[in-house]
């Protein structure tokens, strides 16, 4: 994706996108009207107090007195200046000394993860958010939780252990005006007990049956070049450079070795602010007469993600079929002329693809 903000005229500047996530849960409220946060188990009605959470639990966060004209300055985009901006109410692990009202830098609350996050934000505000050129109102409602008139919300997170902590990261329930507004009656903390050891609710890793780069560079093209992400849910993964899918079946004709092998697995990559999302899921093997394939769901739009899939062949693969074969490493191939689903890929069109393994 190297070159696809100038290709496509996306000029950011702005700060990164925060979202907040922090540790044992007890109320915390500047004033006795002010915002106030408390945080419950997952039937939202037993308080969490000190019970230990771990790695996929879910916790639920009541908010009372957020006033909702509140937080109209901060970045220029998602929200709109002048529009209310919200706030974010997450889990995570932030520095003791953390508030933006306080001058505190943004490495403090890098201990965070855009899943544990939600973005509250009154519906009329949400609805200013533009949906055009770019859909910047979807990247907001992926997050989305109402704030009512009267102030109140209530927001169900999943507890995700963050990729960083700061140092001497505290585990708990952070809020704070979103976007970079900046409020200080905003910037409350309960702290909770988390466990990092497994539990019931831990997300499984899936099995690496299918190995692939995309492209050479691809990963820390989006996460570094366009400040964005790349992850993987529903036997997708990301392991370092590599994206990776589970085998989820194989027809081969054992004669000829002609036939398909079906991987499952969703990647999403995603650009700063979300301005360009695609997904590529469910890849497959397709070993056919005229050559060798790897095709694949891949988004319709350069916005879209997983909201509108349909397949397609990626690549052919310099590779023939063999059928005393069921395990390959180091595979090239080019990528499909013109690759223009979505059209963000047309870049990589004709061009080589990175090695891929996999087995069946």
């Amino acid at each position: 994706m190297r070159g696809l903000l100038p290709r496509f005229g996306i000029a950011v500047t702005a700060t990164a996108l925060g979202i907040a996530l922090g540790a044992p849960a007890v109320q915390a409220a500047p004033a006795d009207d002010g915002p106030q946060i408390e945080v419950y188990a997952a039937d939202g009605v037993t308080p969490l107090g000190d019970t230990a959470v771990q790695q996929g639990d879910t916790i639920v966060v009541r908010g009372t007195g957020f006033d909702p004209e509140a937080n109209t300055d901060g970045l220029p985009v998602p929200v709109p200046p002048g529009v209310p901006h919200g706030t974010f109410v997450a889990f995570g692990a932030f520095s003791p000394d953390w508030r933006p009202s306080a001058g505190a830098p943004a490495e403090t609350r890098v201990g965070q993860e855009r899943s544990a996050t939600a973005w509250v934000l009154p519906e009329d505000a949400l609805n200013k958010v533009p949906d055009t050129p770019f859909d910047l109102r979807r990247t907001v409602r992926q997050q989305w939780t109402e704030l009512e008139t009267d102030g109140t919300f209530t927001a169900e997170l999943t507890v995700t252990e963050p990729a960083e902590l700061p140092a001497d990261a505290r585990y708990g329930v952070y809020s704070y005006g979103a976007a970079d507004a900046v409020n200080a009656e905003e910037e409350l903390f309960v702290p909770v007990n988390y466990d990092p050891a497994p539990g019931p609710n831990h997300p499984r890793t899936p099995d690496a049956d299918l190995s692939w780069g995309f492209a050479p560079g691809y990963v820390s093209t989006v996460t570094d070049d366009l400040q964005g992400g790349v992850g993987g849910a529903d036997g997708g993964n990301v392991v370092g450079q590599d994206l990776t899918f589970e085998l989820d079946g194989a027809d081969i004709d054992p004669v000829t070795g002609l036939g398909t092998v079906r991987y499952s697995g969703e990647i999403v990559s995603f650009t700063r602010f979300h301005l360009l999302e695609i997904a590529l899921s469910d890849p497959w093997i397709e070993f056919t007469d005229e050559g060798t394939f790897l095709s694949a769901e891949t988004s319709t739009g350069n916005m879209v993600g997983n909201d509108s899939l349909s397949r397609i062949r990626v690549a052919e693969l310099d590779l023939q079929a063999d059928p005393e074969r069921t395990s390959f490493e180091g595979v090239t191939g080019t990528f499909v002329f013109p690759l223009d689903q979505p059209e963000v890929l047309l870049a990589y069109s004709g061009r080589q693809i990175a090695p891929l393994d996999f087995s069946y």
